[in-house]
Parts: structure tokens; sequence; C-alpha cells
């Protein structure tokens, strides 16, 4: 649907199975991709939970938005650049956040609708800053190569099979069991790496004036859920730090600090709210929204948002365009009112329309990948010469801003292919083929693109870099 994205990502996954993929037989690869999602499990907060791979990624520019407002200070904090840290959201239902590559937090929407306010979320992003400070991810793919041999991978099967089966007691059965120093050492690590974020957290919360009463609230909720009791555990394969002793480590913290007992700011209780207003009128039943809204929104104009979010997810547009369009005349300057509306005038087909209230959108927060995605898709449609130009600028202007996404460089070759520039859309439809490790296609493009007639320089070069690359694959 327009506005709203979700994609299905797997990339952390593979990175992972990529240092153990030749320890093992081609029939455990099944069994391995579990292992794989064990071992990612150690960098995470969790409860419960599962990965990217399994789950969809919503992408929608306001809740990105809003969630990596919230964290700015404490990004600032951890030395990184503003807008460094990116903040995406999984589709489940699940209490969990994790890291994955340099830059992002990845955090499940199970965890934005169960935090009891926003200095919980807050508290959970301090923890996983100081992992991203720290380099863990990097760190992870490095104890993996260490621990990479024959016996070791068998281990990280059992583990799979154990944690697979939904039985804690069995995972520290197998472990228990086992006597591989490799794995031993490994999972030891992370239980540092754990008690390392929670100081850096810690620290980021003391830096910036915020509470770390939600963190220690997350600690409590870790030690109530825990499948094992600590008693129980094998100290040198548990993947986290003991849930007990990191409670009392942070409750000894909000017992001295003397930010402990100041409440969030304003405006960040009101983005947080906001968020998860329009979170839950995505995800939960359109009915159940609709009769309830007046109750279930911080205040009338929320309630108004999730109602018009609400009739569009049952199809009634004309109801949910009433909605937007009196929110719209009352906030004039909101960016993501002008978004939506958008996006419900692009499903009525009014894309002259939708591309108005996308640029209107875009002109309040010009960086935003996924307006300029949502208003080039528009112009796309409307198909005249100007509105395809356009398209191909903001198009191009969102694919440089995340290149790892396979469907903006979908879209950008459309555009390019609608305005009649066969190879450049070739090459933009080549890179999405890579992405989606089709290389067989990337390098069929690649040559259809090197045996046309006057090629340009730049495109004649990126074709041939594709085909020295890929070029076996094609034949």
């Amino acid at each position: 649907m327009p506005g709203l994205f979700i994609a299905i990502h797997d990339a952390p996954v593979r990175a992972l199975m990529h240092t153990l993929m030749h320890t093992l037989t081609h029939t455990l690869m099944r069994v391995l991709m579990r292992a794989a999602r064990v071992l990612f499990l150690a960098v995470m907060i969790v409860v419960t939970g599962t990965t990217v791979g399994s789950a969809g990624m919503i992408r929608d520019s306001e809740i990105e938005a809003g969630l990596e407002t919230l964290i700015a200070p404490m990004v600032t904090a951890a030395g990184f650049a503003p807008g460094e840290i990116a903040v995406r959201v999984v589709l489940d239902p699940d209490y969990n956040a994790f890291v994955a590559g340099k830059r992002v937090i990845y955090v499940h929407s199970g965890l934005l609708a169960k935090a009891g306010d926003v200095r919980e979320y807050l508290g959970v992003m301090a923890h996983e800053l100081g992992h991203l400070k720290e380099g863990h991810v990097q760190r992870l793919d490095d104890a993996l190569q260490q621990a990479n041999s024959t016996a070791t991978a068998a281990t990280l099967v059992a583990i799979a099979l154990a944690a697979g089966a939904g039985s804690g007691d069995a995972a520290a059965g197998v472990l228990i069991g086992g006597n591989d120093t490799a794995v031993r050492g490994f999972l030891a690590s992370r239980r540092r790496n754990e008690a390392v974020a929670d100081e850096i957290g810690i620290e980021l919360l003391e830096a910036t004036g915020t509470s770390a009463v939600g963190l220690r609230d997350l600690m409590a909720r870790m030690a109530r859920q825990r499948s094992i009791p600590e008693s129980r555990k094998a100290t040198y394969y548990s993947t986290h730090p003991g849930a007990n002793e990191r409670l009392r480590t942070l409750q000894d913290h909000v017992n001295r600090s003397p930010h402990s007992e100041t409440e969030a700011h304003p405006h960040a209780v009101e983005i947080y709210q906001r968020l998860t207003a329009k979170l839950q009128a995505w995800t939960e039943a359109p009915q159940r929204i609709l009769a309830r809204a007046d109750k279930l929104a911080p205040d009338a104009t929320m309630a108004s948002y999730m109602m018009a979010i609400s009739e569009f997810r049952r199809g009634d547009l004309t109801a949910a365009l009433v909605h937007m369009d009196a929110l719209v005349a009352q906030f004039p300057e909101d960016t993501f009112f002008h978004e939506f509306r958008g996006d419900i005038l692009f499903a009525l087909a009014r894309t002259e329309e939708a591309a108005s209230a996308y640029e209107a959108a875009l002109k309040h927060l010009p960086q935003s990948m996924l307006i300029k995605l949502s208003l080039g898709r528009a112009l796309i449609a409307g198909g005249s010469d100007a509105e395809l130009t356009r398209a191909t600028q903001v198009l191009r202007e969102a694919r440089d801003s995340e290149p790892n996404w396979a469907f903006l460089h979908r879209q950008y070759g459309i555009a390019l292919g609608r305005l009649g520039q066969i190879s450049g859309a070739d090459l933009a439809l080549a890179d999405e083929a890579i992405l989606l490790g089709d290389r067989q296609r990337a390098a069929q493009l690649a040559k259809r693109v090197l045996a046309r007639e006057e090629v340009s320089q730049v495109v004649q070069s990126r074709a041939s870099d594709i085909l020295f690359r890929y070029g076996r694959d094609a034949e």
C-alpha cells in the first residue's frame, strides 16, 4: 500500500551465515540458518523474539523520523553525527530490539506497543546505542570466525535445534552437556558485550539528563520472563548476563542518579504517543479502531488520524479523505498529514493531486526518502514527460540515500524507461537484480546495455563493471 511499505530483509542473517557456511554440508543448510538466527539473538535485548529476516519491516516516514528524533540527543552523546543512526520497525508483536550493521537499530512493533512509556523506549535505545558505539556487530562476526570449525558448527546446530523446540531447558541441557571450548568463549563474549552495552546505556542516559527508570523497568520485565530460572542457568552459556544481576546494577544507578525522578520532556511524550497511536491504527483491526479511537488516541486530532488510517485500510477511501482534508486544513504545516492525504489520493487514482500533496509534505521534510519514493510513484503514474523527469530526480535522490533497497532501483528504472532512457533503466534494473541476488539477470542486462550504440561513457563503464563481476553467471 502507498505510504506504509512492508519489506522482507534477511541480510543480517546471511552475513552471520557466511563465516560458517563452508563448515557444513549442503544437507545441513536449513539447520544452519536457524543456528545463525540464534547467534544473532546474542546482540539483542530479547525477552522473546525473532530476526528481521522472518518478519516484515514497516517503512513509514513519520514513525522512523519520530523514533530517530527521540534518540537524537543520545546519538550525539555517543559520538555519532546527527542523523547517522537509523531506526527501523519490524512488524512483530514480541518485545524486542537489536542492532544490525554499523548504523541501524531495529525495533519490534511489539516493543513500541508494550513499553510503559517513552522513557522505557529511550532506555532500550540507550542500550542498543551502546552496542553500536562499541562495534559489537563487527566483533560478533570476528568471534564467529574464531569459532569456525566443524565441531563448533555441529554444536551450534544442536543449540538451534533445542531452541527451535521452544524449550529453554532443552537448550540449556545441550549446552551444559557440551564441551566445545570455542562456543563457551563465544557466548562468554556475548555476555560481556551485554554488560558493556548496559554500562554505556547508563552513561548516555545520564549525559542527556534522561531517567534510567525505563531501562530498569525493561530489565525487570526480562527478569520476570526468563524461560529458565537464574539458579538453573549455565553461566558460560547464558547469552546475556543474568537478568537479576543486571536489574540490581540498574536499580543501584536509579537510586543514585539525580535524574531518576525526571519526567520525559512533554514534546517527547507527545511524539511517542502519536507514533504508537499511528502504529496501532496500522496493525490492529480497523473496526476496533473505529469503534474506540476516541479512547485509544491521546487527543481528538489523533483520534481522527487513526480513523482515517482505519477507513483507508478497510477500503473506504472517501471517508478517509474527509478526515485528512479536515486535518490538513486545520494543520497545514503538518508534514505527515499531507503525506497520508497523498496516499489516499494516489489510491483513488487522482495522481496529480497526490503528487501535489507529496510535494507539500516534502517541502516540510525535504530529506525524507520515503516521501520522495511516494512522490516518484505518483509522478510515474501521471506519465507526462514533465512528471517523469521530476520522478527520475526524486527517485534518484531516494535511491542514493538508501542504495541497498532494491525496490528503489526498480522504481527509478521504471521512470527512466518511461522517459525512453532504456540503457539507464536497464542499469537500474541490473542494480536491483544484484541486490536480490539474481546475478545472472544483472549480467544479462549489462550485456544488453553494452550491445547498444551511442551509450555514454558513464553508462558503459557501469555496465562493464557489472559484466566483469557477474559475467560468468550469464554464460
